[in-house]
């Protein structure tokens, strides 16, 4: 009997580019920052803004998914994924490494204005558009070249795609219930507005920048006077590498930060190793979001307590499927999970590269010389570009019995990419992602 079909569903549930659609499907993170996140948002008083960090694959974007699902009841939430606007929207995957400050306050205006017309039925004030249109006119001028005589608010908005709840218990009356995307409209223009193509840093205290955010505050505060509470919740800030543009949106501006209202913000992951992160000001700290310990630090070839947690993902996907379970032996998932490094997408991307040629060949369970064709691929895309001053470090840290994190910018570029890999503790320690030590580094 075929088993293809399944094996099409596997595919679908294991697309790492997609965040699984049905809350089932995720399985909790003893580590996950969302409890912390949740408390600072219960508090009445004050504004909570939190910057959550970890590395690229941890999962932090399914995390902040169950923040805004847990708060969607309590404020008005609305979700930004920088890095999707930027692929999606703006058409330039790397305009993400070169937003500033201001360009992520004026784009949270913008889709404040969607998600209140569409989400609350509420229509801000036409001289509100018109003011935020101008503010940005203003800086535009001023930080590049390339900027068009004039932007439409109004055809912005409806090009992004957000995230966003209803209004909170007691506000008034919304349109549907519970989160909703917001995709764009089929009359919406292409995204037109310059972004992150600034050639030219402004200070905080200039007045074309204080002119931008306090716009974007009245717009926030009329919202808020219909009785909810807003939410800013602001993924893809994690995907920066490059420790400048990091330090100039969280060290050296705190303009974000002074948002009025509470925010969540996944941030860059060149501040997550740095020690200039303990200068950050305006936000809150809340645990990071780490890959989970499915190597042993003491016995790093044999598994780890954190290997628990992929079986369970793997069981919440795949439950309900005829013979799902089975397709699968235990052994097969635990050692996708060690060589996942810990890392969710990385395991995702595993099952759905395996689903895929499973259904190719018509497989009813998959076999082991798959897993390993899988393996060495990954393998092998994983040692490209290391060079011998890389191995020497991974190897440092591998026979280090406390596995510290050396001085040098070969360790930062590592972790950079994923090859060095940071693991949880009393403080944690570090360890070569684990399909180098299937041929390059021996231990």
């Amino acid at each position: 009997m075929s088993r293809r079909e399944t094996w099409l569903v596997v595919i679908d549930r294991f697309d790492p580019e997609l965040s699984p659609r049905t809350p089932a499907w995720r399985a909790p993170r003893s580590r996950s920052p969302a409890a912390t996140i949740c408390e600072w948002l219960d508090i009445p008083r004050g504004i909570p803004r939190l910057l959550v960090t970890g590395t690229i694959g941890t999962g932090k974007t399914t995390e902040l998914q169950r923040i805004a699902e847990e708060r969607s009841g309590k404020e008005f939430v609305v979700f930004v994924d920088l890095e999707r606007h930027c692929t999606d929207v703006v058409h330039d995957a790397q305009a993400i490494e070169r937003v500033s400050p201001w360009e992520v306050c004026f784009l949270m205006g913008v889709a404040l204005l969607r998600a209140a017309e569409e989400r609350l039925a509420y229509h801000l004030p036409d001289e509100h558009r018109k003011d935020l249109e101008k503010r940005w006119a203003a800086l535009a001028s001023r930080t590049g070249q390339d900027t068009p005589p004039q932007i439409d608010i109004a055809s912005l908005a409806k090009s992004m795609v957000v995230l966003a709840s209803t209004a909170a218990a007691g506000a008034p009356a919304a349109v549907g219930a519970g989160l909703q995307v917001l995709k764009a409209g089929t009359e919406a223009v292409r995204w037109t507005a310059p972004f992150g193509k600034t050639q030219k840093a402004l200070a905080d205290q200039e007045s074309d920048v204080q002119a931008l955010l306090d716009c974007v505050n009245t717009l926030i505060g009329l919202v808020q006077q219909r009785g909810s509470r807003i939410l800013f919740i602001i993924d893809g800030l994690d995907r920066i590498r490059d420790f400048n543009r990091a330090k100039a949106l969280f060290i050296d501006s705190v303009l974000i930060s002074q948002l009025a209202c509470p925010l969540v913000i996944c941030g860059p992951f060149a501040l997550r190793h740095h020690p200039a992160t303990a200068a950050i000001r305006g936000f809150h700290d809340v645990p990071s979001l780490v890959n989970e310990p499915v190597l042993r630090k003491d016995a790093p070839k044999e598994l780890g307590p954190g290997v628990a947690f992929f079986r369970e993902l793997f069981t919440r996907r795949v439950s309900d499927l005829p013979g799902g379970p089975d397709l699968f032996t235990a052994e097969q998932i635990d050692k996708l999970a060690y060589y996942s490094g810990g890392r969710a997408r990385e395991f995702v991307k595993f099952v759905f590269r395996i689903a895929g040629l499973a259904y190719r060949e018509d497989l009813a369970q998959v076999t082991d010389e798959l897993m390993e064709r899988v393996l060495e691929e990954a393998r092998r895309q994983r040692e490209t570009g290391l060079h011998k001053g890389h191995i020497q470090t991974l190897e440092e840290i591998a026979r280090d019995p406390d596995h510290r994190l050396p001085e040098g910018h070969l360790a930062q570029e590592l972790l950079s990419y994923g090859t060095l890999l940071p693991y949880p503790n009393d403080s944690e320690w570090y360890f070569p992602h684990p399909l180098l030590l299937r041929h390059m580094i021996k231990l």
